[in-house]
């Protein structure tokens, strides 16, 4: 609470963009006041909520096939009134491929196929979702293209929402589109309600492939948190592979508490001039320049880099 209430004391606003779909918009706001973050309602994206209004600005009438949690992006969709289907398990019916075409009864309403997190999904969902992108007007919706989930124990891994959207992509041979970070549709939304210039927020996040890329692409400045998902080699090694190449961030810090050191008042000097004066935040630039001071294979140069030498 106390890192909230410093950013409120400078007269910043403060959001949170989350890629679960998994929670209403509602369960989110009590479980930010539980961890001791209280927000308001129209503070807190989630791509369950992304998703409704991305159908209710579209003016979508017709059902749509949800890969999902009833209870999370179902309740969404029931908000703004859109019809829905294929929510819990779904048995694969018969052995032989006949027995399944003949049981599979397509739904002639459905017009779009909307994938999240969905912990039922099978080869009966896979296929019958398929089946009805192969019809090139059927909307194909996903809510985050992130493939696994983080979890203490590196031993486990928790496969989510990119893993069932990319075997519908294979399967379909569409790619869909994407709602969650790092699309700018999430910030888009933010924009229009609370009139925000992407100049003068700050996107804070411990990933860089949806994060750091989500800052990058609405034209934002970003601040890696090192307490997730991204280390600080993948900043000093940037790869395609793993969709880091172009994202690196503007700063870097080991948690959140670290912007707790920043004066009250000097918020909006940091962000506007990238000061390196804070203990506990530091720029990128004099990380990948040590980086590359020590070998010269090291990572490129950044933008962070550019900005440097322009000024």
């Amino acid at each position: 609470m106390k890192r909230r209430h410093k950013f409120l004391l400078q007269g910043k606003q403060v959001f949170y963009v989350t890629n679960s779909s998994t929670h209403t918009q509602e369960h989110l706001v009590k479980k930010l006041t539980a961890f001791g973050f209280p927000a308001q309602k129209a503070e807190v994206l989630c791509t369950s909520q992304i998703a409704a209004r991305y159908l209710h600005n579209a003016k979508f009438s017709d059902k749509v096939y949800l890969v999902g949690k009833e209870e999370a992006m179902g309740a969404e969709l029931d908000k703004v009134g859109i019809e829905y289907t294929g929510t819990g398990p779904e048995l694969l019916i018969g052995e032989t491929t006949a027995d399944w075409k003949e049981n599979i009864n397509l739904d002639p309403k459905v017009k779009c196929v909307l994938v999240g997190f969905d912990p039922y999904f099978n080869y009966m969902k896979l296929m019958r979702a398929a089946c009805y992108l192969k019809n090139p007007s059927c909307l194909f919706l996903v809510t985050s293209e992130e493939s696994t989930y983080p979890v203490r124990d590196r031993s486990f891994c928790l496969p989510v929402t990119g893993c069932i959207s990319k075997s519908l992509s294979v399967a379909s041979g569409r790619e869909p589109v994407v709602l969650g970070k790092p699309s700018p549709v999430m910030f888009e939304v933010l924009q229009t309600m609370f009139d925000l210039e992407p100049a003068r927020c700050l996107m804070v996040g411990d990933r860089l492939d949806t994060d750091i890329m989500f800052a990058r692409r609405c034209g934002m400045q970003s601040l890696l948190v090192l307490s997730g998902i991204s280390t600080i080699d993948h900043i000093k090694q940037p790869s395609e592979k793993s969709g880091t190449e172009n994202a690196q961030p503007d700063f870097y810090a080991d948690n959140l508490a670290s912007l707790t050191r920043i004066p009250v008042g000097c918020l909006g000097h940091f962000i506007a001039h990238r000061t390196d004066t804070n203990r506990g935040v530091e720029p990128v630039r004099k990380l990948i320049a040590a980086s590359r001071a020590k070998s010269p294979t090291s990572a490129p140069p950044t933008a962070s880099d550019d900005r440097e030498k322009a000024s």
